[in-house]
């Protein structure tokens, strides 16, 4: 029976062929808005090469602190954290798996015996970071927590940057400047797309080599700086937990103060708050995105939807005279809805099938629009998720059948003469 309801649908698509096209094309460009909506959101929240863990991250970006006298309220200041707060308030957290300590700078990197002006992009970063991000590594390995703690100059670099420093990945032991400072590979990743924002760089080196970042301001005792810092937790269950751990470190630092006092606005976030627009000193929270931002993605997803119902709709209400005669010769209100809705998911399976591969050229081509960065990088992990895919598609095949059964079962229901009887005023 299946088998000849595909027959009967694939026979019809031939014999309507504009109708078809429109209705194959409509469908088309509805799952190929949604996926792109959908591989966007992705993009900034999914789990994947090196940030595999972001679902169990949490974040207090540079930036995110605030300092506020004890005795003068409008005395105060915002900025990034020092060394001292990272050690005092984070690295002494027991709950998280592990927490790293980081900044950016932009300097540029050249060979010993020349020299380069590009800017790089440079995360200075602890130990622990290796084991929150996963990277791989093309050759040698990550700067070990020795070298960190004694401010060893050896520094991780990206794949292109191995290959337009030294003409090959195989530079561990190879020196070069960063800046005027010499600096020794010690490992050679592959390259990090933008998108992966904490851990893209170009070369990662220990903060503790940077006289700037370990430099203390006894003026606000100790606490302005330049690091942000990232928790990875056991379980994204354990968050409330280290929120309020953290809230306990944070009060106890405090007491060993006597002008200031240090705090984190709404920080640490997760990943999917920085998604939604947060970042170190504003929050978004939900209600506060689907105001700001739901109505215009409704648009996106619902527009070509309501378009495709209504081409579905038509061309339903155009066969009323078919499934009057089919009924006069027998056919059951059963059979004329199955085969409707069979016919109905050929086109959208083949819609879908085309809107698919529709979303993977859109998305390159306004990435910079979407992303904010046109030279994002952007891989298969990234962008192939099938259960993004298959809900985008259920979505609209849910769209199809409705469009397509609702009217077919109103229109079965109706007496044989009305229609044929409405064949005739079309006619007319």
């Amino acid at each position: 029976m299946i088998k000849q309801y595909l027959k009967q649908a694939i026979a019809m698509l031939r014999e309507n062929r504009l109708i078809s096209a429109i209705s194959v094309l409509g469908t088309a460009l509805s799952i190929a808005m949604i996926m792109v909506v959908v591989l966007v959101v992705q993009i900034q929240v999914a789990d994947y090469y090196p940030e595999n863990k972001r679902s169990r991250m949490l974040f207090v970006d540079p930036g995110g602190t605030e300092i506020r006298s004890v005795e003068n309220a409008q005395n105060w200041m915002h900025g990034s954290m020092s060394s001292e707060v990272v050690k005092s308030c984070f690295y002494r957290l027991e709950t998280p798996e592990a927490v790293s300590a980081y900044t950016v700078k932009g300097l540029p990197a050249s060979p010993m015996d020349r020299r380069y002006f590009t800017l790089y992009q440079v995360k200075l970063v602890d130990a622990r970071f290796w084991q929150i991000c996963s990277f791989r590594f093309l050759a040698g390995s990550a700067f070990s927590q020795a070298d960190f703690d004694s401010g060893i100059r050896n520094a991780v670099i990206s794949e292109s940057l191995a290959r337009t420093l030294f003409g090959d990945v195989q530079a561990v032991g190879k020196e070069f400047r960063l800046d005027l400072t010499p600096y020794r590979v010690c490992g050679v990743v592959p390259d990090v797309s933008k998108a992966a924002d904490m851990a893209y760089a170009d070369i990662w080196i220990p903060y503790t080599c940077d006289a700037d970042v370990m430099r203390l301001d006894p003026e606000y005792e100790n606490m302005p700086g330049f690091l942000g810092v990232v928790i990875l937790a056991h379980d994204a269950a354990d968050f409330p937990a280290i929120r309020a751990e953290l809230a306990q470190s944070i009060s106890q630092y405090n007491r060993t103060k006597r002008d200031y006092q240090i705090s984190f606005f709404q920080n640490p976030i997760t990943q999917w708050d920085k998604a939604r627009g947060s970042w170190a000193q504003s929050f978004v929270s939900w209600k506060r995105y689907v105001a700001e931002t739901g109505g215009l993605l409704l648009f996106l997803l619902l527009v070509p939807a309501l378009n495709l119902l209504g081409v579905t709709h038509s061309s339903i209400q155009k066969r009323q005279a078919e499934i009057g005669v089919r009924k006069a010769f027998g056919a059951t209100n059963r059979v004329i809805i199955q085969q409707i809705l069979c016919e109905n998911g050929v086109i959208s399976l083949l819609g879908g099938a085309i809107g698919f591969v529709l979303s993977f050229i859109a998305l390159p081509l306004c990435k910079g629009f979407l992303l904010g960065s046109s030279d994002t990088a952007l891989s298969g992990e990234m962008l192939f998720q099938p259960a993004a895919f298959l809900l985008a598609l259920l979505f609209c095949l849910v769209l199809n059948l409705l469009s397509a059964g609702l009217p077919a079962w109103w229109i079965t229901r109706k007496p044989i003469s009305d229609a044929l009887k409405n064949e005739e005023e079309i006619n007319k």
